[in-house]
């Protein structure tokens, strides 16, 4: 006979319970250590299908409305004026190893990318021209889920308070199956609005003011099972007669997070054309303050049997408890980013290479104002990690483009090689992109675009999952990202 018993409360040792709480709210959240701080802004892509299918080689090259992310000097370059608007598709692929295991669970999302428009302006000498739109330029969907068996104790005990009158502390740490998944959904996205103009006869000059925003939702799921039935116990009375036996079946964890994202940032761009073949070109981005409020909820579950001799019942116990809810924002500031490129451009061919630079070291933790810096602490204190565990990066792409049929075909190709931030780290994980794509006139103000992008890189990492005892699920991860952008230019 199963008797199902619902509680709202169980307890952990209770002078961790504290701790606990503080820790949960402070190390899941999305961009609150320095690391996901870091991979957080790395994670950045920009948009554009002609500049994604040429590896994002593109200060040099651009010279349609996404010009306005890639360098706003080149919407100078801009003759007609166009409408611009793309979709994507990211099909995520990762591989995680753990205890041994191999886990594979692909997800596929499809969002709206790009929309917006660039109009030149009629001037008796040179080009000005204005451009203004929205774009999600970092995509922050993933999913990430293993499971494994852990031979190893956790150090995971609770403290057990029922209706039949039991009161202790059991251990639930032996050969466990631990699994987790990690969900995030959402993105960062730009309202842009830029303008260039031509301020000699071969150099041009432009500025892009950039307001952030959007929004992720993000899942955090625990869950320890007792597959194998090792953690069992004899509860005995005064003369050590078995009166009752004790089961363990599994212990959850939720976190939900809701981010909001908002910042300001301004980007500064000039373009130096050699001769009607070469250009140079060069950006600025200046430090930003992005701006982050989280919604957070923490609850768990825990469920254990108890089996009476006396009656010969078992009753089942599930205890749920919300550990925590709450509001916190805190500011990331960026670091600058500087980037060059150099292209070459002939009536059949385009080849352009571009170089991006920014210091990882001075990323920092800023307290909004009007709050109290005694609750920031744990934050603040992750400036320190910032210099001691990251250092400046040069990402590097090349690209190509192939014109057919008087540029009615544009056959496009590129490599992108992105080093990882962290300092010392193992060529592994740093992120290789290969990209195709074309541009196809379907009229003589039409373009159809497509790019297609795979990403490569692997990634060790500690997932934490019992605070207190400073335990981890430590992984091996492989990735591979497949993204499919589609989008049109109207021009008029």
């Amino acid at each position: 006979m199963k008797y199902r018993i619902k509680k709202n409360r169980y307890l952990f040792f209770k002078s961790l319970l504290l701790t606990l709480l503080t820790l949960i709210i402070f190390t899941g959240a999305l961009a609150q250590s320095a690391e996901e701080a870091v991979v957080l802004l790395d994670n950045e892509q920009g948009f554009g299908i002609r500049a994604a299918a040429m590896g994002n080689a593109y200060t040099s090259a651009a010279d349609d409305y996404s010009a306005i992310y890639w360098n706003p000097a080149g919407l100078a370059m801009i003759h007609h004026g166009h409408l611009y608007g793309s979709i994507y598709n990211l099909n995520y692929k990762p591989v995680i190893n753990y205890q041994d295991g191999s886990n594979y669970n692909p997800e596929s999302f499809t969002k709206l990318k790009s929309l917006g428009m660039a109009i030149p302006f009629p001037v008796s000498q040179g080009s000005f021209v204005f451009a203004m739109g929205y774009q999600r330029i970092n995509d922050l969907d993933n999913y990430i889920k293993f499971k494994g068996i852990n031979p190893t104790s956790n150090d995971l005990a609770f403290e057990i308070d029922n209706e039949l009158g039991y009161y202790g502390v059991l251990p639930f740490d032996r050969q466990l199956q631990q699994s987790l998944t990690v969900q995030n959904e959402g993105n960062i996205s730009q309202w842009s609005f830029g303008a260039a103009a031509d301020f000699s006869k071969n150099f041009s000059a432009g500025l892009t003011v950039n307001f952030y925003g959007g929004s992720s939702n993000y899942t955090y799921n625990y869950s320890q099972d007792d597959v194998n039935g090792a953690n069992s116990y004899d509860i005995v009375d005064q003369n050590n007669r078995v009166i009752e036996e004790f089961y363990y079946n599994y212990y959850d964890v939720q976190q939900k997070i809701s981010s909001e994202y908002s910042g300001t940032e301004f980007k500064a761009g000039g373009l130096l054309r050699f001769s009607r073949f070469m250009r140079i070109g060069a950006t600025v981005t200046f430090p930003m303050d992005l701006k982050i409020k989280e919604d957070w909820m923490v609850t768990d579950e825990l469920s254990y049997d108890i089996l009476v001799k006396d009656e010969n019942t078992v009753y089942e116990f599930i205890e749920a408890y919300e550990l925590g809810s709450g509001t916190f924002d805190y500011i990331i500031r960026t670091p600058y980013k500087f980037s060059a490129g150099v292209s070459f451009h002939s009536p059949l061919i385009v080849l352009s290479a571009s170089a991006e630079y920014r210091d990882w070291s001075q990323t920092r933790y800023v307290v909004p104002e009007d709050r109290d810096e005694r609750d920031y602490t744990f934050l603040l204190d992750e400036n320190k990690y910032f210099q001691d565990n990251f250092g400046p990066v040069i990402n590097y792409a090349v690209g190509g483009e192939l014109k057919l049929f008087d540029a009615m075909l544009n056959l496009r190709a590129g490599l992108r090689y992105n080093p990882s931030p962290f300092v010392n780290s193992d060529t592994t994980m740093d992120k290789k992109y290969l990209s195709v794509g074309f541009g196809l006139g379907l009229s003589e103000n039409i373009l159809l675009e497509a790019s297609y992008t795979v990403g490569l890189w692997n990634y060790d990492k500690a997932y934490s999952y019992d605070w207190p005892t400073d335990k981890a699920l430590i992984t091996s991860e492989k990735y591979r990202t497949d993204k499919l952008v589609v989008g049109m230019r109207l021009y008029f």
